[in-house]
């Protein structure tokens, strides 16, 4: 009986084990040194380095968007070899998206994209968003897994 257990075991142990989806996360972000009024706090502290620049941003608490809102995108290359996104979102990403953009003030104010646990870019938001936004500095790796999570949802 207990031979008979051992080559279960065995395949269990080797079964292949499913990745975890890759997670996606938009912040509004602004530069820590513009940040000293009490709107910031509770807000957390990133170090983030763009080529020989380093700068230190305050992110709010909670995303504004995440990967459960892009229900598809198309990616194109960059001259960096980095990929941008350019994602369509659903009802409620593009609801919440409006709404934030609408604020004139929330515009030329930069977003922390987070892809896993990195940090990617602190871009601003340069327009009002409606259904559609562009997220920079991706992978050719992170790109081809955040398809294949959308394609399994």
């Amino acid at each position: 009986m207990v031979y008979a257990l051992i080559p279960l075991l065995l395949f269990s142990a080797c079964a292949e084990e499913e990745p975890q989806p890759l997670s996606l996360q938009l912040f509004p972000a602004r530069l820590a040194a513009d940040a000293r009024d009490l709107a910031y706090v509770g807000w957390d502290t990133v170090h983030f380095a763009a080529g020989e620049k380093e700068a230190a941003y305050v992110i709010a608490p909670e995303p504004l968007l995440t990967d459960w809102n892009v229900i598809a995108f198309k990616a194109a290359g960059q001259p960096d070899g980095s990929k941008v996104i350019a994602a369509r979102l659903n009802a409620y990403g593009s609801k919440k998206m409006q709404k934030y953009s609408a604020d004139p003030g929330k515009l030329k104010q930069p977003l922390g994209l987070k892809v896993g646990e990195r940090w990617v870019s602190f871009l601003p938001l340069l327009s009002p968003v409606l259904d559609r936004i562009q997220l920079r500095g991706f992978t050719a790796a992170e790109a081809e897994r955040l398809q294949r999570d959308i394609e399994t949802r």
